[in-house]
Formats: structure tokens, C-alpha cells, sequence
């Protein structure tokens, strides 16, 4: 059955039973027992309004990860429009020095608003915990923005 959460002027966000939410200083961190890892989720105001969601998505997408240091394939960055909310993802596996390390990040925009959520996990943990995190990910409705 699962659980509507809204985070006011931001989403709803719908999750699946036995995954559970909570607030940090500056994000969301959504959680299931017994699985490795979590999904943060952080709320941005977009800055530059002049993009296209899909566009604004992809900039604040790879802006972030070239702001952290975080080697990454920019021909493997996918972006989608649909409805007025523009979408970029990244999905790849770094192998460095330690171990393997998979990254799916994604970023979501509409006309001033964005939403970055992280999944990061040993690739050997992905399963079934990357379906089940990017399903939750593209269930979420940002909610209209009443200065339209």
C-alpha cells in the first residue's frame, strides 16, 4: 500500500511499504530496513530560469558533480522532457583504487524549482534495491508552483 509524504511547495513523494523518510539539515533521506544504502533527496531554487527544464536538470547535473571532484561520463548523462518537468540521470560504475563504486544520480526541474536525489551503493548491492529506488524516483509529482 505505501504512503504519501508532501513536502510543502516542493512534492509528494509515494513510498512503497517499508521504506521510510526523514529530514536532515538541508535534505531527505529516504531508507528501508535491511537494505545498503539510502536515497538522499535535496531541494534546490533554481537559479538560472532561462533553460528549459531538461537543460537547467543536466547543467545543475554536471555543475555539481564537477563542483565535488566526481569523475563521470558526460555521454552517459540521459535527459528527458515531459509535461514541463525536465529529468537528467547518470548511471555508472566508477572503478578506482577501492572498490567499485555505482553512481545513479538524478536531477529533476520544472520552470524554477529542482530536486537532486543520490543513490550511491557497491555495484554488487544494486539488486533489487536500484529498481526499487528508481521506481520511487519517477513516482514523484512536484507540486504546482502557485506564482505561475
Amino acid at each position: 500500500m505505501g504512503k504519501k509524504v508532501t513536502y510543502e511547495r516542493w512534492i509528494n513523494l509515494f513510498l512503497p511499504d517499508g521504506w521510510t523518510e526523514r529530514e536532515e539539515m538541508g535534505y531527505i533521506l529516504i531508507e528501508k530496513g535491511g537494505w545498503p544504502g539510502m536515497i538522499q533527496l535535496t531541494f534546490i531554487e533554481r537559479d538560472e530560469l532561462k533553460l528549459p527544464p531538461g537543460e537547467a536538470a543536466r547543467m545543475l547535473l554536471e555543475d555539481t558533480l564537477e563542483e565535488r571532484d566526481v569523475p563521470f561520463p558526460r555521454e552517459a548523462i540521459k535527459v528527458e522532457d515531459r509535461n514541463g518537468l525536465g529529468s537528467a540521470t547518470l548511471d555508472y560504475t566508477f572503478k578506482g583504487e577501492e572498490e567499485p563504486t555505482h553512481w545513479r544520480i538524478w536531477f529533476l526541474a520544472d520552470k524554477t524549482r529542482a530536486l537532486m536525489a543520490a543513490y550511491i551503493s557497491n555495484p554488487e548491492h544494486d539488486v533489487p534495491a536500484l529498481d526499487e529506488a528508481t521506481g520511487i524516483i519517477a513516482d514523484i509529482e512536484f507540486i504546482p508552483d502557485t506564482n505561475d
